[in-house]
């Protein structure tokens, strides 16, 4: 009952005051339109694009999607879109002033947002006062990283490549040394193929047809066939690791000049034609709202004020 009566003392006090509580209100509406008119707030216009992550070699156990994220959101790109886009003009930032690159990275932050979408995909979205600018920014953002895993892929790639053909120089050396060495056994021990000899001449021995030059090159063998056997198996074994590593430099010296894109983009960004802030009807509500409670409290106020003096 006691809160009854207090609720109907509210409304009375309501009554009573209205018009006052009512031009509170509509002042607090129109300053709001007047304040939140584009010559106070500047009005910003948002551009967007979604792409997924293609020709990406993940460096650890994260996926590709979070990978071109850490990516998209590194110093790297945010610098050279800084540089590009002249963003300390652009936002009237000096940029000489003590403090003024964290400013700008907060304007950065706040007006270019990348995220990953529930479906495993990359949003970019930039907020800017001229829509082109913003949808210039987006396809510069997907550019810029392009780019920078281009030049990452291309650095390894180099390094794989002056690693494998210094291998490739040395296996060669080895190569030839070593052909050198069965040459000699060939030239001057007549060792040429130890099945085939082997057989051909202790055949001849054994029937008596054998010649001096037949008995010596079975000695040979005899002396210097496993020397031999050794040689010729480090020689092939050789050929095939300077084979695997030739193909390894082909590759690399293939990926260090090759021009490719490492994102899908699904959805392209274009200059938006509405404005997404401010929202000026529900600055209007939010201020009629708050002007109105605030009118309330005032004569609740004053009312307060009246009864003891009354009393």
């Amino acid at each position: 009952m006691e809160s009854y009566f207090k609720t109907k003392s509210i409304f009375k006090i309501i009554s009573k005051w209205k018009w006052h509580i009512l031009i509170i209100t509509v002042v607090a509406t129109i300053l709001s339109i007047v304040f939140s008119a584009p010559y106070f707030i500047h009005p910003k216009y948002k551009s967007s694009a979604t792409l997924y992550p293609a020709n990406i070699v993940c460096y650890s156990d994260e996926s590709e999607s979070e990978q071109m994220l850490e990516i998209m959101t590194s110093d790297d790109i945010k610098f050279s879109i800084i540089e590009q886009y002249d963003l300390y003009e652009h936002y009237y930032l000096d940029s000489t002033a003590n403090g003024s690159l964290a400013k700008m990275m907060k304007y950065y932050d706040d007006n270019v947002i990348i995220e990953k979408t529930p479906n495993d995909a990359v949003k970019i979205t930039v907020c800017d006062e001229d829509p082109q600018v913003a949808a210039n920014m987006v396809n510069s953002i997907i550019e810029c990283f392009d780019n920078l895993v281009l030049k990452n892929n291309a650095e390894k790639s180099e390094e794989l490549f002056t690693i494998y053909s210094c291998s490739l120089k040395e296996k060669a050396h080895v190569i030839d040394s070593l052909s050198d060495l069965l040459k000699k056994y060939g030239t001057e021990y007549g060792m040429i193929d130890e099945k085939s000899q082997t057989r051909a001449y202790s055949e001849a021995v054994a029937q008596g047809r054998a010649s001096g030059d037949a008995t010596t090159i079975l000695n040979n063998w005899q002396e210097y066939g496993a020397e031999y056997k050794k040689t010729d198996s480090l020689l092939n074994n050789t050929i095939l690791r300077y084979n695997r590593d030739l193909k390894v430099c082909e590759d690399a010296k293939r990926d260090m000049n090759k021009k490719q894109t490492f994102s899908n983009v699904i959805s392209k960004p274009y200059p938006a034609d509405k404005k997404f802030y401010p929202v000026r009807w529900l600055i209007a509500l939010l201020s009629a709202i708050g002007g109105c409670l605030i009118g309330i409290l005032a004569v609740a106020i004053i009312e307060g004020c009246r009864k003891p003096k009354e009393e």
